[in-house]
């Protein structure tokens, strides 16, 4: 049976004439004829895409570094492998796992990336949310194996220079082992020693920002100054109330003198001298002569007795008042009056000395209360910090006491970890290029001959409309019936330039 014989039994029911348009099935000479009339258009198409690939290969693909380290894991306080999980609660499957969970958990990643910053891990490009994309790279570049039955485990870290790669690993490295430290004694001892002397540090700069404080503001004891200038505005003014009533006083003292003085005379009579006192003296001096001589009845007595009789009668009846002598003087009662008032006066400008000297005291000490009362919000905060810090390194002193305390006497359980070998920086780079570069060439070999198939198949059977078409039929037509009859293959109507292989016009059953 003939090739064109058995499409035509096969398409019997699907083939009326070349009127009609249809056509058979394509086979793999079709689609290799096709091909080879789009020979150029795919070289072109594969020659374009490839060049697109390779340089994308070439300048997006960079080489990458990976740095690698082993941990030890033991058991059983026997520092060798081969006693590892025997004979313990915990198989050596799950205490690997374990171990192999909280190194790779995100606790530690946290911890390594705070103590080398973003920077560290994405380089100087880190941008604005750089922790997030730092955290994201290190979990994408960091990964874990282990060789079965093994208590070793691998730990890789991938990035894009040698020094980035060691430094980020071993920082995950430590992270690794300060935290699991920490989760098996419950609470690390070496964390709280640092977090002791990061407290007292935090009391130290207190009492720093405390005492500049105060020597900014020329205080020692900010509490003992406020209490103590209190104190004193309280007495200065206690003191000024007493010495404004006491110049007060004063004054009102030497203000009624004053009034007095005017009804007082400056001058008055001291005394008056005349001579009927002097004779009536006489007179009785010689009677007490006369006695000495002569007995009371004497005549000479008597006479005297007489005349002393009639000058006392004189001067009892008042007819000597006034006559005489009479001397005037300063007035006593005046010059007390005056003495008092110069002793008021001299007290009233005393007091009112005093009471200006206090006046000014009390105000430089009100304004210094004032100036603490607005110093104080500041101070207390300042304070407030030192106390909140003493307490803060109170409490992790305490805990580090305690912490020291509940430690297990062998630290096995929490230094069952050895470091074999720790990150160094590779020697070698890793590069994505050759596999790019194959990618690109099998993208564009297979994007090239996807569409010249399709490019030969819209030619050569759409646009055409799926009538064949050659050379010899289109200056000849059919002479018979049989071969209007006789099914054509799109095979055998395809140009004359395509290789004979292409156009086989017939195969064996």
């Amino acid at each position: 049976m003939t090739r064109d014989q058995d499409i035509a039994g096969s398409n019997e029911g699907r083939v009326t004439g070349l009127g009609s348009g249809a056509r058979g099935d394509l086979d793999l000479f079709d689609v290799i004829a096709l091909a080879w009339s789009e020979k150029g258009f795919i070289a072109l198409i594969f020659a374009l895409l490839f060049a697109i690939g390779v340089a994308l290969s070439l300048t997006m693909l960079k080489p990458s570094y990976e740095a690698r380290s082993s941990l030890m894991i033991l058991q059983d306080d026997n520092p060798t492998p081969a006693t590892a999980g025997a004979g313990g609660a915990f198989t050596l499957a799950q205490v690997m796992q374990s171990e192999s969970q909280l190194l790779s958990s995100a606790t530690v990643l946290r911890r390594a990336l705070a103590e080398i910053g973003p920077g560290a891990v994405l380089g100087a490009g880190a941008g604005s949310d750089a922790t997030t994309s730092a955290l994201r790279a290190m979990s994408n570049s960091f990964s874990l194996s282990r060789e079965p039955n093994s208590t070793a485990i691998n730990a890789s870290y991938t990035a894009d220079t040698a020094d980035r790669s060691a430094l980020v690993l071993n920082a995950i490295i430590d992270a690794y082992l300060d935290y699991r430290e920490e989760v098996l004694i419950e609470t690390g001892v070496r964390g709280l020693s640092v977090r002791r002397e990061q407290a007292n540090a935090a009391v130290e700069d207190a009492q720093a920002a405390r005492d500049a404080f105060l020597l900014r503001h020329d205080l020692s004891n900010f509490e003992i100054e406020q209490q103590t200038t209190d104190a004193l505005v309280g007495n200065l003014t206690d003191r000024v109330n007493t010495s404004s009533a006491n110049r007060d006083s004063a004054l009102a003292g030497a203000q009624a003198i004053r009034e007095r003085l005017r009804s007082v005379p400056e001058n008055i009579e001291l005394y008056v001298e005349n001579g009927v006192d002097a004779v009536l003296l006489d007179r009785q001096s010689e009677r007490a002569r006369l006695l000495a001589r002569y007995q009371t009845g004497a005549p000479a007595v008597i006479a005297l007795d007489r005349e002393i009789a009639a000058i006392e009668a004189f001067l009892a009846s008042g007819a000597s008042d006034g006559r005489g002598q009479s001397r005037t003087g300063p007035n006593p009662v005046r010059q007390s009056l005056e003495t008092d008032l110069a002793t008021r006066e001299a007290n009233a400008r005393a007091e009112a000395s005093m009471l200006a000297a206090l006046e000014q005291q009390l105000r430089v000490n009100r304004d210094e209360a004032a100036r603490l009362r607005q110093l104080e919000p500041e101070f207390t905060r300042l304070e407030q910090n030192v106390v909140a810090a003493e307490e803060a390194a109170a409490i992790v002193a305490g805990q580090e006491a305690t912490a020291s305390a509940r430690r297990s006497s062998t630290l096995g359980g929490a230094d069952a970890v050895r470091l074999i070998d720790r990150a160094m920086p590779p020697l070698q780079a890793k590069s994505m290029k050759k596999l790019g570069l194959i990618a690109a060439f099998v993208l564009a070999a297979g994007v090239a001959l996807f569409a010249g198939l399709m490019r030969g198949y819209w030619r050569v059977y759409i646009a055409a409309g799926g009538i064949p078409a050659t050379t010899s039929t289109r200056q000849s037509a059919p002479t018979s019936a049989a071969e209007v009859a006789a099914p054509r293959h799109p095979a055998n109507d395809l140009p004359a330039d395509i290789p004979i292989l292409a156009r086989v016009a017939e195969r064996t059953a």
